[in-house]
């Protein structure tokens, strides 16, 4: 039985962010015509959905079920008058417009920085705020025409399948790894393609919120690297082509260096990883001559996974990044390398917690596909917000994410309407570049 506390916190999380104040902020999502409609608005259409991932529904049946065994006092917290029949919710998804949440997770994230909710990591010692990019890939059955979606063909040229690529943009220097940005790689690029307008709008919303990007080789080029520094920003990318001469010039650098640090990590019982790294500051040379110009520091990481105290494997990764060689010291360095994998932290709890790549709710439409994949992005940043800032408990921050779903669950059936009384909303601030 949840404790009366509990319920009041939960209830307390929806009537602040899945509230109208919130969801008016994407009024123009709403793609239907306008002329027919069962629900005239669609603000508690978008409510239902939201609330649906944030209870951990598999699909648009189950938030018809959630809409369905609401009693009255839930109703009245969350402004769903009646049942949302899932073929509804599914036109409604499909029609919607991916750019408008797109906003509406900027703005989400832009009120936590306002509010003072994007609190440093106080397990990691780097002096300045790091966004990590990273693309996610779910597929899809729907083969149809659409900007961004990737069709995949087999060897006679038949359509198989497509891909939703985003760019996910996450503060792995924050508590909680917060989600701030997301966007649609379109059909015909790639993630290096989309470096730029993802990278764009961080900057264009959050301004002096971040210091540092980091990405994996999938956007390196000088041209993505050239629009970090124009920003006013330092980049940290990973190359991995060895067929760059940067890469061969970077080897070559490195040779005959001894590390600067030495880590080991403990991933399990019989697992662990030792790691090498190696600093080395970059002054213009003839042996350097194929490097950026605006490269200042090159960095080498030799890993290797012990499994049973036996070696099964070992891997060699380059970066190179425009701070200077002083801005961290040896293990700062070695650090930040290790938090850029928080976006991948992020992608993983969308699969596991969120469901997102067995339960996508709609695979035969990439513009429902794409709005469901934004809507779990925005309620993954809330909860993780609230997980690892609202509450206080250590024992109840720690707990696994399917325990906060459940929670969402059970308050959305609570029939005792005491404790939903005297909740109230709040205004959230919206980034100059969107008002």
């Amino acid at each position: 039985m949840a404790s009366k506390r509990r319920v009041r916190r939960t209830a307390g999380l929806i009537s602040c962010y899945f509230s109208d104040a919130l969801i008016k902020l994407a009024e123009g999502f709403d793609g239907r015509a306008t002329r027919g409609r069962r629900w005239k608005s669609g603000l508690p259409l978008l409510k239902a959905a939201m609330l649906g991932v944030g209870a951990g529904c598999k699909g648009t049946a189950e938030v018809e079920e959630m809409t369905e065994e609401m009693f009255k006092s839930v109703r009245k917290l969350v402004g769903i008058a009646r049942r949302v029949p899932d073929t509804t919710m599914r036109d409604f998804l499909c029609k919607g417009d991916p750019e408008e949440l797109s906003n509406l997770l900027y703005i989400v994230g832009y009120d936590a920085w306002r509010r003072k909710a994007l609190r440093p990591r106080e397990d990691i010692d780097i002096p300045f705020a790091v966004i990590s990019m990273d693309g996610k890939y779910p597929s899809i059955r729907d083969t149809g025409n659409n900007e961004n979606l990737q069709v995949h063909h087999d060897e006679e040229g038949n359509a198989t399948h497509g891909l939703l690529r985003t760019v996910t943009s996450t503060l792995i220097t924050a508590q909680g790894r917060p989600i701030l940005g997301a966007v649609p790689v379109r059909g015909d690029t790639n993630e290096q393609g989309s470096f730029k307008k993802a990278f764009g709008d961080n900057v264009r919303i959050y301004g002096r919120l971040f210091k540092v990007v980091t990405y994996d080789a999938g956007a390196t080029s000088r041209s993505n690297a050239d629009a970090v520094r124009s920003a006013g920003k330092h980049y940290l990318f990973q190359i991995a082509d060895p067929r760059w001469v940067m890469y061969q010039t970077v080897a070559l650098l490195f040779d005959g260096k001894s590390p600067d640090v030495v880590d080991e990590e403990i991933v399990s019982s019989n697992c662990r990883v030792v790691r090498e790294l190696t600093v080395l500051p970059i002054a213009p040379t003839r042996k350097n001559l194929t490097m950026w110009k605006h490269t200042k520091t090159i960095l080498r990481v030799h890993s290797r996974t012990y499994e049973n105290g036996q070696l099964t494997g070992t891997k060699t990764r380059y970066f190179v990044t425009s701070m200077e060689h002083s801005a961290l010291r040896a293990d700062q360095w070695l650090k930040l390398v290790v938090l850029r994998w928080g976006v991948e932290t992020s992608h993983q709890i969308l699969d596991t917690a969120f469901e997102e790549d067995n339960r996508p709710w709609i695979t035969e439409d990439a513009r429902g596909a794409l709005v469901v994949q934004l809507l779990r992005r925005i309620v993954y940043t809330i909860m993780t917000l609230y997980k690892s800032c609202t509450i206080r408990s250590e024992e109840e921050r720690d707990m696994p994410w399917r325990r906060y779903l459940e929670w969402v669950r059970d308050l959305l059936k609570w029939p005792n309407a005491e404790e939903l009384v005297g909740l109230r909303s709040r205004k959230f601030a919206v980034p100059r570049a969107l008002a």
